[in-house]
């Protein structure tokens, strides 16, 4: 299935946010089931939330656009890029930055690591269902009557029309 205009052809998603998506998408347009697309999300966000995810489905993989010190704003991507240059690495514009974002209180720019940098499970759930695999299908889901507090929640509750349908 090809697809544009959705957050799979973004850079700055991480693996699991992607396939959240695709698999979505192919499960409400091709099997025609919205509440088993729904299902399968729920899935994907309790895995990531019980740290099951392989470092490989949460790298976030973006690309440097100018100098590190051009930027206005140190953001995430940007740290990663400073972390990799103190390590030798390539780190110019056009350089391909890959991270992972780690718990912690800190602001997520100062919980930037490299991917080998991470022990397995060391990523932060709560963000990467915040601010990668929610954002990635809540649009597709509110058409269907879903949103994002439903994604979230830490159970699936039936939905009143499940009583009553």
């Amino acid at each position: 299935m090809k697809i544009r205009g959705f957050e799979t052809v973004r850079r700055n998603l991480s693996v699991v946010a992607k396939e959240t998506q695709e698999r979505v998408l192919q499960t409400i347009l091709k099997e025609n089931n919205p509440r088993g697309a729904f299902e399968y999300a729920k899935g994907v966000i309790n895995d990531t939330r019980m740290r099951k995810l392989p470092a490989e489905k949460i790298i976030i993989t973006t690309q440097l656009k100018k100098e590190i010190g051009s930027y206005d704003s140190y953001g995430p991507h940007v740290a990663a890029a400073q972390r990799m240059k103190e390590k030798g690495m390539p780190a110019g514009p056009g350089a391909i930055i890959r991270y992972i974002v780690v718990q912690g209180s800190e602001r997520i720019r100062d919980r930037v690591k490299l991917p080998e940098e991470v022990k397995e499970g060391e990523y932060d759930p709560e963000y990467y269902i915040n601010n990668q695999i929610i954002p990635a299908i809540e649009t597709i889901f509110r058409i269907f009557g879903y949103n994002s507090e439903e994604l979230a929640a830490e159970k699936t509750q039936k939905k009143l029309e499940a009583w009553f349908g």
